[in-house]
């Protein structure tokens, strides 16, 4: 892993800031753009996939909202959006960087924010993450996403069936849905790790499974590497509910410290979990070390058995001539029954001793 990070690190080198070079795995194979225009009486949708770097997008207008979805990485479209709506490149460099951190940035006449969304298997505790970017402006919201999930269609349904609700707050409002539904993923995987952990207490009881110490090992890298994709995007809100942010009305804030208060609740089950497994490898190692006790226990018992046995063994295993015993006629049977006797009083004294 050191040297990939190393690789992608160090593709710009030498190069001035600003350049635009994607860095990162490219999922999605043609890039496309979605742009949705609203207001609370009518709703407009247009998608675009050919010639996409000489698209003239539709001014910012008070009449209606405008929502850009760019899907996938075209750098010079992706160069005709940041000219036509003043992005800084250094803007547009964070959005083709996949190992971004996730960011909340202000400038003057737009909003930043990067965060990372999370892709679940239901019946496996991984995931993948994939960052999410979006740039909010004065009647306008662009996104930026890279893989074929179709997480906002939720988002649009909504722009079309409750106009009311969501077309009649303007872009922050919508801003707001939007992360909403990328942050909502995470608790996908909180289930799935409650389920997984669950199982993997009730299965640390089995002497024959050998695979619950690499299990445990693959559930704390999982929940360490969320831990970390989620941490910095509670930084990221901390600043959009407590600054004093021009674009983002005072009476959406409410909504955005909602989602805060999400995002805490996921660190915190995040660290129930940590906790959790701690306990359940702990609980393992216990269970190992109690087995292999009892073991050491047996083979102890076993050893102290035989101790006199062997003395008695190694008396008569002497070639000394003058041994009366040795010309005993029954004294080979009379040496098995004294040992036999020995043995079973050991036996009974140790049961009685509750060793055995």
């Amino acid at each position: 892993m050191g040297n990939k990070k190393i690789k992608r690190n160090s593709t710009k080198k030498g190069m001035s800031p600003g350049t635009l070079i994607h860095i990162g795995k490219q999922r999605v194979s043609k890039a496309s753009i979605q742009i949705v225009k609203y207001n609370e009486d009518i709703i407009q949708l247009e998608e675009l996939v050919d010639d996409l770097s000489n698209i003239n997008f539709p001014n910012p207008s008070n009449d209606h909202v405008t929502w850009i979805n760019f899907k996938g990485v075209d750098i010079p479209a992706l160069e005709n959006i940041g000219k036509q709506f003043n992005i800084h490149n250094l803007v547009l460099e964070d959005i083709l960087n996949d190992s971004l951190r996730p960011k909340f940035e202000a400038f003057e006449d737009y909003y930043f924010l990067s965060i990372k969304m999370i892709l679940t298997d239901r019946d496996e505790l991984t995931y993948g993450s994939v960052p999410v970017r979006f740039i909010l402006g004065e009647r306008y919201i662009l996104s930026f996403i890279d893989f074929e999930d179709p997480i906002f269609d939720a988002a649009l349904f909504r722009l079309r069936n409750q106009p009311q609700k969501i077309r009649s707050k303007g872009p922050d409002y919508l801003l707001f849905a939007l992360a909403d539904v990328v942050i909502d993923n995470y608790f996908e995987l909180i289930e799935t790790g409650n389920d997984k952990l669950e199982k993997l207490d009730d299965d640390i009881s089995i002497p024959s499974n050998e695979d619950i110490p690499n299990l445990i090992r693959e559930y704390r890298r999982v929940l360490l590497r969320a831990r970390r994709g989620i941490t910095p995007v509670k930084e990221a809100y901390a600043i959009l509910v407590n600054d004093d942010l021009h674009l983002i009305k005072e009476e959406n804030v409410k909504y955005f410290r909602d989602t805060k208060d999400h995002i805490l609740f996921i660190i915190d089950q995040m660290d129930f979990l940590r906790d959790n497994l701690s306990a359940i490898n702990e609980s393992y190692q216990s269970i190992q070390d109690n087995q292999l006790n009892q073991v050491m226990k047996l083979l102890t018992l076993i050893a102290t058995i035989f101790i006199p046995l062997t003395f008695l063994a190694g008396i008569y295993g002497m070639n000394f001539s003058n041994m009366p015993e040795l010309n005993y006629k029954y004294g080979y049977y009379t040496l098995l029954g004294v040992m036999v006797i020995v043995a079973m009083f050991m036996i009974a004294w140790f049961k009685r001793k509750k060793w055995m």
